[in-house]
């Protein structure tokens, strides 16, 4: 019986190698990429291009830690018609997709979004993902569990046979085994965006691979809307709000860099941020000194954590006693946003929109009278 187990993955896995080989470039790129049929434009988003042809979708996604090259191109060619000849060079993807394997929560959390959930076979992690169909997916058999997105289970993938991996690449890792198995991987680096409606426009990306483009499009426009018009009512206020975000993490503050996606939420929430003339666009680690020194004043202290029950003034003293010398804890002016049960890193990507109204009205609560917040609520409230 082992025997035949072997047998069988071998066989499954050269069948695949063999569908889905990259083919060589038939023509230069550059050329290419010039002589597109289909404008297609990317508004926000720096990290992927799209050119659109008769034949064929050129796709290209930008390499975040060496600007001077690309990370992946893929060539999507429809799967109901033949390949053309002369493809450019690139991964292959027959589309739309029908059934996938996902690294993350993100990956189905915009796969649900676009209504297409139902091609999800697979998914690394399960227990972080609060998405019931994933949930009751994984119950009944019908969702593989594929492991850590650290280490998926090759076998696990090899005996689903996923059209594509939505993957999330992080600088100096590489997929392993998942690589021979030659399954296009659909590398998503949405979290390098920084600017909150270029990350919410990586749904555009994704609807690309699934058929649903225009449905795409149209969120994206109401997400885009919803987010100006925020930023506008709050751009006229003289009162700006210092503020300080969340908490230690292994010794280390991580901070959010000047020039990161949060600092400009922050600043299209209304508010100040200690840090934003920095130029960093990731996390700073900071030793808790220099952050008493820079953001000991911030009138207003939003904090995001994953415990059992709700944080208090008295649990955060509890845990490390020198964050009482912070004027919001002393003022009793913190925000928190307990990602056990809130919806927050789902909704961040897509929907920046609503996370901005939750800091606007922190920020400025006479601006928005009718709103009650959705993920963050002062302390002792």
């Amino acid at each position: 019986m082992k025997f035949f187990n072997i047998t069988l993955l071998i066989s499954i896995f050269f069948a695949l190698a063999a569908c889905n080989k990259n083919r060589p470039a038939g023509q230069d790129n550059n050329q290419t990429e010039a002589n597109a049929d289909t404008a297609y434009t990317v508004h926000y988003a720096k990290g992927f291009q799209v050119k659109k042809y008769g034949d064929y979708t050129f796709v290209s996604v930008r390499d975040p830690w060496d600007t001077t090259r690309l990370l992946q191109t893929y060539i999507l060619v429809d799967k109901q018609k033949e390949l053309p000849a002369n493809l450019p060079q690139g991964t292959i993807v027959r589309t739309p997709l029908n059934n996938v394997a996902t690294y993350s929560t993100i990956h189905c959390s915009s796969l649900n979004e676009l209504g297409v959930t139902d091609i999800i076979k697979g998914v690394c992690e399960p227990q972080y993902i609060k998405l019931d169909v994933i949930q009751q997916g994984v119950k009944s058999g019908t969702i593989t569990d594929l492991g850590m997105a650290s280490k998926p289970d090759v076998e696990k993938i090899i005996m689903l046979n996923p059209d594509a991996i939505f993957a999330t690449p992080i600088q100096g890792w590489t997929y392993g085994n998942i690589e021979k198995t030659k399954i296009p991987i659909l590398e998503t680096i949405d979290y390098t965006e920084s600017n909150p409606l270029g990350r919410a426009e990586w749904v555009r990306f994704y609807s690309l691979f699934t058929g649903t483009e225009q449905l795409a499009d149209s969120l994206f426009a109401i997400t885009e809307k919803n987010y100006k018009e925020i930023k506008k009512i709050v751009s006229n206020t003289t009162q700006r709000p210092s503020v300080l975000t969340d908490i230690r993490y292994q010794g280390k503050w991580n901070m959010p860099g000047g020039k990161s996606f949060m600092s400009n939420m922050l600043a299209d929430a209304g508010a100040t941020y200690p840090w934003a003339e920095n130029s960093s666009t990731t996390y700073m680690p900071l030793a808790f000194e220099s952050v008493l020194d820079k953001a000991g004043d911030a009138d207003i202290w939003i904090i995001k954590y994953n415990t059992p029950s709700d944080l208090t003034y008295e649990s955060l003293e509890k845990e490390y006693k020198p964050y009482s010398h912070f004027k919001s804890f002393r003022d009793r002016n913190i925000y928190g946003c307990n990602t056990a049960y809130s919806s927050y890193y789902e909704d961040l990507p897509i929907h920046p929109d609503y996370i901005l109204k939750d800091m606007a009205y922190v920020f400025h609560p006479e601006l928005f009278p009718d709103y009650t917040p959705k993920y963050y609520k002062k302390f002792g409230e």
